[in-house]
């Protein structure tokens, strides 16, 4: 790629520009110009990526030449050429921006390492600018989508919170999007850049659970980073006074181990069931529900907040875009149907319907018949037991075909499919697959 690097070189000494022409044409696409005022010129209409330019010049002098130059493309590169008995103002140059100088007289090897290492530094800069960039984007697009007043009142007290290291509890019925509201917690917080880890204490045994959390050395928990206990409500009374103590004094005692590990964690809590209620019983320990609930943040179901649903489903429907290409939007008449509907399961059950339905439809888009709701009963027209069957079946076997083209590599299917892996399991178990 280097011979793709543009290079302008600019000096009234002819020799110089020989020389260093010379030196790195072989390389890099090289124009040199005596005129400094032609330079500039040209690069405002052609551009450069690296500058090598003399400070002592008519016309333009070389502080005058790169400062133009940064107006026009600051990410230009801009060596200074000089001789040693300048030095002092090639060091002035590199403080008004200059990357680095070049002496005289030039040393091949020296002009072409200094060159290759700043290159190779700017790749590396774009590189995480992208990066970043990239980043952010996927922040933005994983992040809650609403127009619910109440859902951005919210958001707005989620963003606080994340700025805190307080215990977050959320509440929730199932499907209404509770890890997606932990994650947004952790990306608007300090720990950002550490790990979250999702943990449904619903999918796993208990003897496995208080291993996974309380069983390994340092980094069992989340270490620096943030820990979801989701369905925390489903765990028993052994686990909750292990996660007391553990909320108390910061510290695990790892199984076969006599030290305590200490951690830096930051938890959130997330339930279907109203902890405060089961903590008046035997359900839950009233101490762990104190110690969780700091901060309290309620989700509202998808049916109290219906104007969302139009939102989340164009948001499925591209996410879900590479079943079924040729499906851009949703009907009105579709939409209609979506709206009339009580969704019992919430955003989960709204992104089901959807990714089925990408499966089923015909069009461009998807229509009332694509729509199976409830499960395929309990609304008009999909009385036909025959019909969910068959868009199980067309799911299962979608499922099948992207696992068996990733060599059942679990990780790079649920990308295909455009799903977490944790979505992916539930799917592999409810179709017989896990």
């Amino acid at each position: 790629m280097s011979e793709h690097i543009r290079v302008i070189v600019v000096d009234d000494d002819p020799l110089a520009c020989r020389i260093l022409v010379r030196m790195l044409s072989g390389s890099y696409q090289v124009h040199a110009f005596g005129d400094s005022e032609e330079a500039l010129r040209h690069i405002k209409t052609q551009g450069t990526d690296l500058l090598l330019t003399d400070l002592k010049m008519p016309k333009l002098n070389g502080f005058d030449l790169m400062a133009r130059v940064h107006a026009i493309d600051p990410s230009v590169i801009v060596f200074i050429i000089t001789g040693f008995s300048s030095l002092e103002n090639a060091v002035a140059a590199v403080k008004k921006g200059a990357y680095d100088y070049i002496a005289k007289p030039f040393e091949p090897d020296d002009v072409q390492v200094r060159i290759a290492r700043a290159l190779k530094e700017r790749a590396l800069e774009n590189q995480v600018a992208r990066l970043q960039q990239e980043r952010r984007r996927g922040e933005e697009a994983s992040a809650p989508l609403t127009r619910n007043r109440r859902m951005e009142d919210l958001l707005g007290l989620a963003r606080r919170v994340a700025l805190t290291d307080s215990n977050v509890l959320i509440q929730g019925e199932t499907g209404v999007g509770k890890e997606v509201l932990a994650r947004f917690i952790h990306r608007h917080s300090p720990r950002a850049e550490e790990a979250f880890v999702p943990v449904n204490c619903g999918a796993l045994a208990e003897g496995v659970l208080e291993s996974e959390l309380f069983g390994h050395e340092k980094g069992a928990l989340a270490d620096k980073g943030t820990l979801l206990l989701d369905e925390i409500g489903t765990t028993n009374v052994n686990f909750q006074v292990k996660l007391l103590r553990v909320l108390q004094e910061r510290v695990i005692h790892p199984v076969g181990s006599s030290r305590a590990v200490p951690v830096d964690v930051r938890l959130i809590a997330a339930a279907n069931l109203d902890l405060a209620q089961a903590s008046q019983g035997n359900a839950f320990r009233s101490d762990l529900y104190y110690r969780l609930s700091v901060v309290t943040l309620h989700i509202p179901p998808l049916r109290e907040r219906r104007e969302d649903i139009a939102l989340l489903a164009e948001h499925f429907i591209a996410r879900y875009r590479h079943i079924n290409p040729r499906v851009r939007t949703i009907s009105p008449e579709g939409l209609a149907r979506l709206q009339g509907y009580a969704f019992p399961g919430n955003v989960r059950e709204l992104e089901n319907i959807i990714e089925r339905a990408m499966i089923l439809a015909t069009g461009p888009s998807l229509d009332p018949d694509a729509l199976l709701l409830g499960g395929g009963s309990g609304e008009p027209g999909d009385s036909n037991p025959a019909k969910p069957l068959a868009m199980e079946d067309a799911e299962r076997n979608h499922i099948l075909q992207v696992l068996a083209q990733c060599g059942g590599k679990k990780g790079e299917a649920a990308r295909i499919l455009g799903i977490n892996k944790s979505t992916l399991w539930r799917k592999m178990k409810r179709f017989g697959l896990a």
